[in-house]
């Protein structure tokens, strides 16, 4: 008689190929046998979603629920499930589209889906989230990117509700800025006689600095007999970038500058620290010294790592050397550890110059990969991690747990990382980089591994420049910290964030330390 171990490695087995060896994270339970898919359930490699279908959990465990790893299905899911009940003859809306096109895969809390087959029906998902599928009268033409049938990106910016230009301004803007002139756009303005929706188009494209297309818009109205009327859908109260008007720009870098534009205003009302001048710069880094072994508890603490104080001391004082199997939790625990020391002496280099008057935007866009190298180079060393992985960048998509942001696709992220470095250069306020610098740092995620650590090592340069010292992120507060971090995210609202910040600078500093 097959023993219980055995018989579950048959039922992986079966899984594995279902989801086409681990390519696909959900099934439909059709798919499996009744006896395999319970076995599975009960051991929790599988989850439902809802009747019929269900999630691959790739490492069961007590907190690998649907509703926190829901982010790291849902697309998946919804484009299968749309192909299976309405094959050929489904789009989402164009709010969806919008954000779609522009690279934002953060989970909608309602996505709506139109289909000449739908029956006006709302599904109810996990997390708190729900599709609407709404009735057509007739099949719709969509375009494809991936799995999703999308609405072409021009008829989707036409049909955008009027509280969409203001609630969803980031991806709007993005989309615009993605087309160059204004032909495209035209051909849907004058096929439908949407000469309202043509003003409204016309006032954004003027609020975002390209007066010239504006005008087209309305000239190509007014001669095919329309009498349109300019209206700005924007919020007159934000803080919104200029478009380029010669050429069409990635998605990716017009979000992270119309962010930093947006978020830039808010935080400085709210940043509770001022700025002042460094005159003891010896002294300074010294003091980031005395807040090293504190910073590094508590940053690794939040990653997840289980490292003491003693371990970090040792790896200090250059006294911890391996001797055990590197796949062993303790042994990648101090791996971690070295790393992070590594990647804090380049920091503290760059801190020093910093001091000195390097410019910033510069100065990180050279070295944060370098910092990214250190920290991971005795990971590679001991064979843990794949010399490939030190190569910089991405290559494949990300999902963060718990959180309804998912971080750019691998494509967008050269773009997002040079707008990032130039808003950097550009912002004349030094508090304002060290709150957006490193939130958007996490929200691009360009790194496969340590951007959280990255971060924060960028959150204290910046402060660097702004004169106050080192600021430790307690693992005790990692819950409210984490919910700023998604506040940002998924809301652009960075004002929890920045008081976060601002009151840890403030704060006395960690135990032990003058």
């Amino acid at each position: 008689m097959a023993k219980p171990n055995e018989l579950l490695a048959t039922s992986l087995a079966e899984l594995r190929g279902v989801t086409q060896s681990g390519t696909r994270s959900v099934v439909k339970s059709e798919e499996l046998s009744r006896v395999h898919r319970e076995r599975l359930q009960t051991n929790g490699f599988l989850e439902e979603i809802m009747k019929g279908w269900l999630a691959v959990n790739s490492r069961p465990s007590g907190n690998n629920r649907i509703d926190t790893a829901w982010s790291t299905v849902y697309w998946e899911f919804i484009g299968r499930y749309l192909d299976d009940r309405f094959p050929n003859d489904w789009r989402l809306s164009a709010e969806a589209s919008v954000a779609l096109w522009t690279d934002n895969y953060s989970i909608p809390a309602q996505a709506i889906v139109r289909s000449s087959k739908a029956n006006n029906q709302l599904v109810n998902l996990p997390s708190n989230t729900s599709l609407y599928l709404l009735r057509t009268r007739e099949t719709e033409p969509a375009e494809t990117k991936g799995r999703l049938r999308l609405m072409p990106i021009e008829e989707a910016i036409c049909n955008l509700s009027p509280e969409s230009w203001k609630a969803s301004a980031s991806d709007v803007i993005a989309a615009i800025g993605s087309l160059r002139g204004t032909s495209t756009l035209l051909r849907y303005l004058l096929d439908g006689g949407r000469s309202h929706v043509g003003g409204r188009i016309a006032g954004a494209l003027r609020h975002l600095g390209r007066p010239q297309d504006a005008d087209t818009i309305l000239k190509a109205l007014e001669s095919a007999g329309y009498n349109p009327h300019e209206d700005d859908p924007f919020d007159p109260a934000a803080e919104l970038i200029k478009l380029d008007a010669r050429r069409a720009q990635a998605p990716a870098a017009t979000r992270i500058k119309n962010l930093w534009a947006k978020m830039g205003k808010d935080a400085l009302g709210h940043i509770g620290f001022e700025q002042v001048r460094i005159n003891d710069r010896d002294g300074y880094i010294a003091q980031i010294d005395e807040r090293y072994v504190a910073d590094a508890l508590n940053s690794l603490s939040i990653e997840g790592y289980e490292v003491s104080e003693e371990l970090i001391r040792r790896v200090q004082d250059g006294k911890w050397e391996p001797d055990a199997d590197a796949r062993d939790n303790e042994t990648r625990n101090a791996l971690a550890a070295k790393g992070y020391r590594l990647a804090f002496e380049e920091v503290r280099k760059d801190i020093a110059k910093i001091l000195n008057g390097a410019p910033t935007g510069e100065l990180l866009e050279a070295r944060h990969q370098d910092w990214f190298r250190a920290m991971f180079s005795p990971s590679v060393a001991a064979g843990i991690n794949e010399a490939h992985q030190l190569a910089g960048y991405r290559s494949h998509n990300v999902y963060l747990r718990g959180s309804s942001h998912v971080p750019l696709p691998p494509h967008a992220i050269a773009d997002a990382m040079d707008a990032l470095f130039e808003s950097i250069s550009s912002e004349p306020d030094a508090r304002v980089k060290a709150i957006l610098a490193p939130f958007l740092f996490t929200y691009i995620h360009p790194f496969p591994d340590g951007n959280g650590r990255t971060a924060r090592f960028m959150m204290n340069a910046l402060l660097a420049e702004s004169g106050v010292p080192w600021t430790v992120i307690p693992v005790a507060r990692r819950d409210e910290y984490m919910n700023a971090l998604e506040a940002a995210s998924q809301h652009e609202d960075i004002v929890p964030l920045t008081i976060f910040v601002s009151e840890l600078v403030n704060a006395p500093p960690p135990a032990g330390i003058a």
